[in-house]
């Protein structure tokens, strides 16, 4: 009777995901469209494009389990035009942090566990026009790791006393939590073919970040391989605060199509992991 209990019971405590593949965005509308397929977003906002030059904020967030995780997040979100973040909670916490800052956001749902989502989260100062997402089981547990790919205008200003209009490249932002327990490097690659193909038909610059799990030489090679192999560069930090696990960083912001301004490694307790702060800028045309 009492093991019939038990496995009655155990659901209840374990991690739980949506049936299917879930964004969330800040008016509480769900979205289903799985990556490469994107689906356009009603846009709400005028004047809704990125500066061309604009700051990325990259954490795993660590479930907020930390207190100091909303002082501080404020306190990088001031300064940042996009923020990727991993192990986000999805609760009133974090939706007060983005109406206080005035941003609009996109989460990726990848388990339930005791009544609270957790999952990636995107958020930004301008609306995306377009998103997807993805979801990828663990081998192992079975809970999912999640992706999420937005799209956003960005200014054109190239032109002397002009005021920004439309420029017609949108820049690709993908946000991305790596399968970690995997004997070998090929789950975290399939992960991300998905995005890759996304990469392919994007014409704009794009912007890779998140917390993918490289702890190994195998899982690092795949990822900066594939992505180098595709134009990308990946961000490097003069003081190098990110989490090392058997000597590796876990955590990256990769590029193609901009020119890196700043790039900052943040020191901090507020998670297990430290942010990255990135300023970016588009090229000058020759």
């Amino acid at each position: 009777m009492l093991m019939f209990l038990a496995i009655l019971l155990l659901p209840r405590f374990l991690p739980q995901s949506p049936s299917t593949m879930t964004l969330v965005d800040q008016q509480q509308k769900q979205h289903f469209s799985r990556c490469p397929v994107l689906v356009n977003i009603q846009v709400n906002k005028t004047n809704n494009h990125l500066p061309n030059t604009f700051s990325l904020l990259n954490w795993n967030i660590y479930k907020q389990q930390n207190p100091q995780w909303s002082e501080k997040l404020n306190e990088w979100a001031s300064q940042a035009d996009l923020i990727t973040l991993q192990e986000a909670k999805y609760d009133q916490a974090l939706i007060d942090f983005s109406q206080q800052q005035q941003l609009t956001y996109f989460q990726n749902i990848a388990f339930n566990y005791k009544d609270e989502s957790y999952g990636v989260n995107t958020l930004s100062r301008v609306q995306a026009s377009q998103a997807c997402g993805t979801r990828y089981p663990e081998p192992w547990t079975m809970v999912p790791k999640t992706g999420i790919a937005t799209i956003y205008p960005i200014a054109d200003t190239t032109l002397e006393n002009s005021s920004p209009i439309h420029s017609k490249e949108s820049l690709l932002l993908i946000n991305l939590h790596g399968v970690n327990f995997t004997f070998t490097a090929q789950p975290l690659k399939e992960q991300v073919t998905p995005y890759l193909q996304l990469i392919k038909q994007h014409k704009g610059p794009i912007l890779i970040s998140g917390d993918f799990n490289t702890w190994s030489e195998d899982r690092t090679r795949k990822i900066i391989d594939t992505l180098v192999s595709a134009g990308f560069n990946e961000t490097q930090f003069t003081k190098d605060k990110r989490l090392i696990v058997f000597g590796r960083p876990l955590d990256h912001v990769f590029y193609r199509g901009l020119t890196l301004i700043k790039a900052q490694s943040i020191s901090t307790i507020a998670s297990d992991h430290s942010p990255q702060l990135v300023t970016f800028t588009l090229p000058k045309e020759k």
